[in-house]
């Protein structure tokens, strides 16, 4: 398998995308929403932190493009951004654990 180099911009976002999946509490929660959407409340109750601490998170992952989020009267809702984050998840247990 060949694949072109990437450009510096391609460069650079791939790695900000990678260390943003390199803390345990966003790679957590990327495992959690691989099982569908979760509102922020549940979300925090699950990774056992703080709703502001969990909405920081959130955000930088949603900045990496890799959740979004809606807003439904007073929650906040968050889903993968792309379903093949869930192979990047499964291929990253698979040569690193």
């Amino acid at each position: 398998m060949t694949e072109r180099l990437l450009n510096e911009t391609e460069m650079y976002r791939l790695a900000n995308a990678l260390r943003a999946l390199a803390h345990p509490l966003r790679y957590h929660m990327l495992c959690l929403l691989s099982r569908g959407e979760m509102n922020l409340q549940h979300l925090a109750r699950a990774v056992h932190t703080s709703h502001s601490n969990a909405a920081q998170h959130l955000a930088l992952l949603q900045a990496q493009g890799l959740v979004m989020m809606r807003k439904a009267t007073t929650k906040v809702y968050y889903r993968l951004a792309d379903r093949r984050t869930l192979e990047l998840l499964a291929q990253s247990r698979q040569v690193l654990v």
